[in-house]
């Protein structure tokens, strides 16, 4: 869910084209106009590749967008979720994770948002297959949260009664939320107070 840093120096002859590069491209366009809108001319004209050598490796746009929405998902959501997944302290790396989406948001002037979460909105549009990419790699986001959470009750550290897996998904349902609002509404200190909200659920701690 991060943003990523979009190569667009002029392009190559389109057989010197490397994937990376063809895919950084169409990740531009896909963030900026959305799937439906991209065209085919849109696409063939940032990457550099004719439609004949775009299908040839990819197939169809569908292909193209299956492929540029893995390598963002790779560059901004897999590397940070790692990183905070070695953390001791397992709330403590559920709370930088919201912090580090805040900043995420609070640092858009173009209001572009997430390419994962805009593409949930535009999913009725996609293939099944591109459609089971993105709710996969979300899906990512929560199984982070249900894994810290889970340590979290074994180290004592929820309330006797509470639910990881309800926890997980109501966590991931506000970073959804919140990439949506941050596209929509420049209030900063709204998206902080709905994220420290559901942070309450879990850093409440029942007294003895």
């Amino acid at each position: 869910m991060n943003h990523v840093a979009i190569n667009l120096s002029p392009v190559s002859r389109p057989r010197l084209l490397a994937d990376n590069l063809i895919l950084d491209r169409a990740i531009s366009v896909f963030w900026q106009r959305g799937y439906s809108a991209a065209s085919l001319r849109d696409l063939t004209s940032a990457t550099g590749l004719s439609a004949a050598a775009l299908y040839h490796r990819y197939k169809d746009k569908d292909g193209l967008f299956v492929a540029a929405i893995n390598r963002y998902a790779d560059i901004g959501l897999t590397g940070r979720l790692a990183r905070l997944a070695t953390a001791a302290d397992p709330l403590g790396a559920i709370s930088q994770f919201f912090a580090e989406i805040i900043g995420l948001c609070d640092n858009d002037p173009d209001h572009l948002g997430c390419l994962l979460v805009n593409s949930c909105l535009d999913g009725g549009l996609m293939s099944a297959q591109a459609r089971s990419v993105v709710h996969q790699r979300l899906g990512e986001i929560e199984h982070f949260f249900l894994a810290n959470l889970q340590r979290a009750a074994a180290l004592g550290q929820l309330a006797p009664h509470s639910e990881p897996t309800l926890l997980a998904e109501i966590l991931n349902a506000t970073i959804l939320a919140l990439r949506v609002l941050a596209r929509i509404d420049p209030d900063p200190a709204k998206r902080r107070r709905i994220a420290d909200q559901a942070l309450r659920h879990i850093t409440h701690r029942t007294k003895e």
